[in-house]
């Protein structure tokens, strides 16, 4: 009888060591200490003000190696990338680059361990900035050796293209 318990759960592994084995292909390969690393920052401001507290992902597009990297900007915009290891920076290549800032309605932020439903998150950042569409990018960047440093400038009206939504 217990194996019979044990056969479900043990598909449910394998299953999600499958799922999770293919999402690490996504991206372009590995990431850390086997490719090279090259210090990433930057800036972001919205409608010309600093943007603070919001997450800055670099994915990775064509040929570029590793699984991108996030950063969290400072209360002048500024952010820092590492990789998904908290390795410092990402490997050189191109990126499509998306930004979210996720507060209460009110714009004040989460308050440590809330939950979606108790306090009603918001995305601040417009939708065409924080969607990732390989096919239609609205910030990119070119990561070169040595450093690459950024400035994005978002505006909170901006209108996407027509084949963004597709």
């Amino acid at each position: 009888m217990s194996k019979l318990k044990c056969l479900p759960s043990l598909r449910c592994w394998m299953l999600a060591a499958g799922f999770l084995a293919t999402l690490s292909g996504c991206g372009g390969g590995t990431s850390g200490p086997n490719l090279e690393m090259i210090p990433v920052t930057g800036r972001v401001v919205m409608d010309g003000q600093p943007l603070a507290g919001a997450t800055v992902m670099f994915n990775p597009t064509g040929e570029t190696k590793g699984n991108g990297g996030f950063g969290l900007t400072d209360a002048e915009g500024k952010f820092t990338i590492t990789d998904y290891q908290q390795n410092p920076g990402c490997p050189p290549g191109d990126y499509g680059v998306t930004f979210s800032k996720i507060t209460q309605p009110d714009g004040s932020p989460i308050p440590p361990g809330a939950q979606r439903g108790e306090v009603g998150m918001v995305e601040q950042i417009p939708p065409v900035y924080a969607q990732f569409k390989p096919h239609a990018i609205i910030q990119g960047a070119t990561v070169k050796p040595l450093e690459s440093t950024f400035e994005f400038r978002l505006e909170s009206k901006f209108k996407p293209p027509h084949n963004f939504f597709q």
